[in-house]
């Protein structure tokens, strides 16, 4: 299971370098800026950012807006400002906080939205990565989703239907409706800790011990939906090896390839 989801992987790793914009149906622009704490004149903080901002005067996305907005201003508000006054926080006095955004999937279902960040802090560069899927069309609309409800989306379940499908509609992916987030997460980790180690882009200083990355690392949370073929993307931890998540690494799977290593945990 583990060489053909690994060869699934390699071939889809090219087609993720660009996201699906072409296929959009929200329209996501860039709302950036910079700011300086305390100030311009005698900053110990930069933050460069870019968060998304949905365009439209619809509930979805005034609630997806919402979401980054606070964010954004939990930063700019909070931390940040915190983190100026605090003299352990202060180092040599010119620390580069960094956020970005990439889009992964962005169809008449699903968004799915990964911010990506660093923050170089005295000697210390730290990267930490957050994916987030909305629902666009169904009963949550505006709203994220767990795991298990990516997955029956991206296996061709309604989205209205989330809350009521039964797995004897949809045998394919009994296990899946049958499980639970934390139970489907619980299943694929093994399978996706070997993918990672196997990734071709680390190098042997960089893969984890098991208990490393499940520190790090968590399928329910660390995921997002993927426009081509119905994938879920799996990010590697970007504080385990940050040369890989420069390269926005990933395992993808199938909902069907999903629902294999569930009946797999199974029997073991």
């Amino acid at each position: 299971m583990v060489k053909r989801v690994c060869t699934l992987f390699l071939a889809a790793l090219v087609l993720w370098q660009c996201a699906a914009s072409a296929f959009a149906e929200l329209t996501v622009e860039r709302n950036e800026g910079e700011r300086y704490f305390p100030d311009e004149k005698n900053w110990v903080y930069h933050f460069a950012y870019a968060y998304p901002k949905i365009l439209g005067d619809d509930y979805t996305a005034a609630l997806i807006n919402d979401t980054y907005q606070m964010a954004l201003d939990e930063m700019t508000n909070l931390v940040l400002p915190m983190f100026a006054n605090a003299p352990d926080m202060r180092f040599d006095g010119k620390n580069e906080v960094n956020h970005d955004f990439s889009i992964a999937c962005n169809t008449d279902k699903l968004l799915s939205i990964v911010q990506f960040r660093s923050q170089s802090m005295g000697d210390e560069t730290v990267y930490s990565l957050e994916p987030l899927t909305f629902d666009v069309s169904g009963i949550y609309a505006g709203e994220t989703l767990t795991l298990r409800g990516v997955i029956l989306i991206q296996a061709g379940v309604d989205p209205e239907q989330l809350e009521d499908v039964r797995a004897e509609e949809h045998p394919d992916i009994a296990r899946i409706i049958r499980g639970s987030s934390g139970s489907i997460s619980e299943a694929l980790m093994p399978a996706l800790y070997d993918l990672f180690r196997a990734h071709p882009n680390l190098s042997d200083s960089e893969k984890p011990s098991l208990e490393d990355f499940e520190i790090e690392f968590s399928p329910a949370r660390d995921f997002a939906a993927y426009r081509e073929g119905g994938y879920i993307a799996f990010y590697y931890p970007p504080m385990l090896a940050p040369e890989a998540y420069r390269e926005n690494t990933v395992i993808l799977l199938s909902p069907a390839e999903i629902e294999a290593i569930l009946a797999e945990s199974e029997t073991e």
